[in-house]
């Protein structure tokens, strides 16, 4: 982790994350059936990808074409794989970029270093968002050695981001779990080396079951309690919609 961070600071490289909150419940459009987790995944990586890394504000390059590589971890669904490879292909026209060229194609993560860095820092947002250190099962008192190498992993992962964002942003405000600010400049979504982006649907409903005060004592869910309002989340601007 040490060294991953040392690189980032050093190195031309930029890290974006992106999570759901669970307690912003989709209300679909009239007509619309449910969607399958396979749906949803498809429909937040199309958003990251089009949104994340603000690929719309690259310098042009000397030659006029800047070619784009962009690893995916496998999908389990070919359908869907299809779609990512043809959005990609569509991608350099979304963002008004004809200049670029996105080449897509689908790794094995578990055999991808990069990948597998990743997953390590978004495991440790999860298990720390969700609370996993304060779980016990029946008899048991104090967190398991398992728990307490998530948990401290977790907290440094945390602290490390927290410094890394201070020293590249100047920023004293940092939230694992909420947006990335880009003080009103979206070139920023290009230009900052650390970025988190909670992802909201456009039309929603807020699931208050998952707020910390209908939370058990070791973070479970109880149940569903849904705000019956319909929110609207308005896009940011100079994006299309979210």
């Amino acid at each position: 982790m040490d060294e991953f961070f040392r690189v980032l600071k050093e190195l031309p490289i930029h890290y974006r994350q992106i999570f759901l909150d669970r307690a912003y419940v989709v209300t679909p459009a009239a007509g619309d059936g449910p969607s399958s987790d396979l749906d949803t995944q498809f429909r937040i990586c199309y958003q990251f990808l089009k949104h994340a890394f603000g690929l719309r504000y690259l310098p042009t390059a000397l030659d006029g074409c800047d070619q784009i590589f962009i690893r995916l971890d496998n999908h389990s669904s070919q359908e869907h794989t299809g779609l990512l490879k043809q959005f990609a292909q569509e991608l350099p026209r979304y963002l008004n970029r004809l200049d670029l060229v996105v080449d897509v194609s689908f790794v094995n993560s578990k055999k991808h270093l990069r990948m597998q860095l990743c997953d390590v820092l978004m495991g440790a947002a999860g298990s720390h968002g969700n609370k996993m250190h304060l779980r016990r099962q029946e008899g048991q008192r104090g967190m398991s050695d398992k728990q307490k190498v998530r948990h401290e992993l977790a907290l440094h992962v945390y602290r490390a981001l927290r410094r890394f964002d201070a020293e590249a942003r100047g920023s004293s405000a940092f939230n694992w779990f909420e947006t990335t600010g880009h003080g009103g400049d979206l070139t920023s979504r290009l230009n900052h080396k650390l970025r988190i982006w909670k992802f909201k649907p456009a039309v929603y409903q807020r699931d208050r079951g998952w707020e910390n005060d209908h939370l058990d004592k070791q973070g479970r869910y109880q149940g569903p309690d849904i705000v019956p309002t319909v929110a609207t989340e308005k896009p940011d601007s100079g994006d299309e919609s979210f």
